[in-house]
């Protein structure tokens, strides 16, 4: 988990152009090693395993965490606990859940100790600086979103705007709402796999779904 904290930053948004609700999961190609497999290697004494688990998951989770946190200081120290968590407890894990379901209920988990160590009353913003330095001026999380470099200029720039727009409206979702989205997004889950890990109802998840959703779709129609 090296690098800077603008590097991760602009990785993360990568594929945002426009689509936060849309941004790809993990793909695993056809006849890959199942999640839960390498996991269970990984316990056995198989290193090489982890480092495949790791490459899969690794940009998922950062950009669940980001997105929660907005600050990407704070999200590398998260997905350092998430993956120290999976290390410590590689002996113990047991395949009852998706391998994917596991991950994300550990870094809610980490979420959670995060929000609780601190004033709930604290707004983090899209506009807080990205570099972990506090004095290095670093770009913001909506200056990374990226646009396609083939458009026109102004085309760019008319996309980036969407872009930062649908990201501040992702912030402004009511909490719940909000990590039932990025879960969906950003962790790939499935309604089933979100009710798990959040430990609400299928239908509650959902519901909160939809919502969310709804919200993003109308900032959407926006701009077209």
């Amino acid at each position: 988990m090296d690098g800077t904290s603008e590097a991760r930053a602009e990785a993360a948004d990568a594929e945002a152009e426009g689509h936060p609700e849309r941004a790809p999961g993990a793909a695993h190609g056809a006849g890959a090693v199942a999640d839960e497999d390498l996991m269970l290697a990984y316990a056995a004494g198989d290193p090489a395993a982890f480092e495949r688990l790791y490459d899969r998951h690794e940009a998922p989770v950062y950009r669940f965490l980001l997105r929660s946190v907005a600050i990407a200081a704070v999200a590398d120290d998260l997905a350092q606990e998430v993956w120290l968590t999976v290390v410590r407890n590689a002996a113990r894990y047991q395949p009852r859940a998706a391998f994917r379901t596991w991950l994300y209920r550990i870094a809610r988990t980490r979420l959670i100790d995060h929000w609780r160590a601190r004033d709930p009353a604290i707004v983090l913003s899209l506009d807080a600086p990205l570099a972990s330095d506090p004095d290095e001026c670093g770009p913001t999380l909506g200056e990374t979103v990226a646009a396609d470099e083939s458009q026109q200029p102004a085309q760019r720039l008319m996309a980036r705007a969407q872009a930062l727009a649908l990201l501040t409206a992702v912030q402004a979702l009511p909490a719940p709402q909000r990590e039932v989205l990025l879960l969906h997004a950003e962790g790939d889950l499935t309604l089933a796999q979100i009710a798990e890990v959040t430990g609400t109802g299928f239908e509650t998840a959902k519901s909160r779904l939809r919502y969310a959703l709804d919200k993003l779709r109308a900032v959407r129609q926006e701009w077209t």
